[in-house]
């Protein structure tokens, strides 16, 4: 802990320290392919779910500790890029990777470690370390809301092996994934998985990707189970003022019916999101979205038939300068009537969130 500690201060005083000596000596001319940036989120999130105590809450890989303040993610993040070769190398710190890298990785504190070059124009061949293709919400800068959606929890987060990318025009461009495996750094067995993403742009403010991943995710010593998950999301700006996001998720899995595993099954998410933007500094979100895993394909860890869930949240922002945020939401969680797998057996959640966010 304090290596990292002391490589996140050197790099926090080298970003500080070349950006403000570059605009007064004309260094930038030497660095202008470099750059260096730094990102922190904290938060305080606060449930009705007392069974959780202070510990990790399920459906929650943001802001996943109840009941106290703590560091979603503090990050800093090296690139490099030019005509020809382009590199990205970040650490980062928080609950965020200590809920979803932690498990599945040794390295915890590496959220991206990759290089690539371009033989031609436009044709990027980058392999190491990266966050995953597949999903419409990321880390909580990206999104409207700093919670995930249902679905989006149960999406893979990171992700290594082999990226080959094209653009064929300023509308269409598309990647070629060939991976560890799902959600792993490190290999879990003897086969590859590959992954597909293709985005289509028909105008500035509609965009249109489909992402999907294939591949055997069962460990070493237990039968293979061939796994094709599907993504689709539409981004709209139909207005200056307004904001939509939808994102569709289905998935098969082989030998995977309870009860019966020479046949196949199949789980499906679905999420809708807006933001109304009053100012540039104030604005509010809302989203509402369902998941279905009746055959726990991927949500086996909570019961044995799988989940089953929808839930509703709401939130408000304020930017007080362009690189800063601070928010705060409320999420309602609602489980099948069968699934009573809160606080005193109830089968739904109440949630709110405080959290707050710079980028530089």
């Amino acid at each position: 802990m304090k290596y990292f500690t002391a490589t996140v201060l050197t790099v926090l005083l080298l970003s500080i320290t070349v950006k403000s000596y570059s605009q007064d000596n004309g260094i930038s001319e030497y660095l202008k392919n470099v750059s260096i940036s730094t990102y922190i989120d904290t938060y305080y999130s606060y449930d009705n779910d007392k069974s959780a105590g202070k510990n990790e809450r399920i459906f929650n890989s943001i802001s996943p500790y109840r009941d106290q303040v703590g560091i979603n993610i503090a990050q800093v993040s090296l690139k490099y890029g030019s005509e020809k070769i382009r590199g990205t190398f970040t650490l980062h710190y928080g609950d965020i990777p200590d809920v979803n890298w932690a498990p599945v990785t040794r390295s915890k504190f590496i959220q991206e470690a990759n290089v690539g070059f371009s033989p031609v124009k436009n044709l990027w061949i980058d392999g190491g370390y990266f966050v995953t293709h597949i999903g419409a919400e990321s880390f909580p800068k990206y999104n409207f809301l700093s919670s995930f959606s249902l679905q989006s929890y149960f999406e893979p987060f990171l992700q290594s092996g082999l990226k080959i990318s094209y653009d064929f025009s300023e509308k269409f461009s598309a990647s070629l994934h060939l991976l560890n495996g799902s959600n792993l750094f490190e290999d879990n067995n003897k086969n590859k998985s590959a992954g597909l993403q293709l985005n289509y742009s028909p105008c500035p403010k509609f965009n249109i990707t489909y992402n999907n991943l294939v591949g055997n995710e069962q460990p070493d010593g237990l039968r293979g189970k061939i796994r094709f998950l599907n993504n689709l999301i539409f981004s709209v700006t139909p207005c200056e003022k307004i904001d939509l996001l939808a994102a569709v998720d289905y998935g098969m899995q082989e030998h995977s019916k309870l009860g019966d595993e020479s046949e196949s099954a199949d789980y499906y998410g679905v999420s809708v999101s807006g933001r109304y933007k009053f100012t540039p500094k104030y604005s509010v979100s809302l989203r509402g979205d369902f998941f279905d895993d009746k055959n726990a394909i991927v949500s086996s860890i909570y019961n044995n038939r799988g989940v089953k869930a929808n839930s509703l949240t709401v939130g408000c922002e304020y930017k007080p300068v362009e690189n800063a945020y601070l928010r705060l939401e409320y999420r309602f969680i609602k489980m099948d009537a069968s699934q009573k797998i809160f606080y005193e057996n109830s089968d739904s959640r109440s949630e709110a969130t405080l959290s707050l966010g710079f980028e530089y």
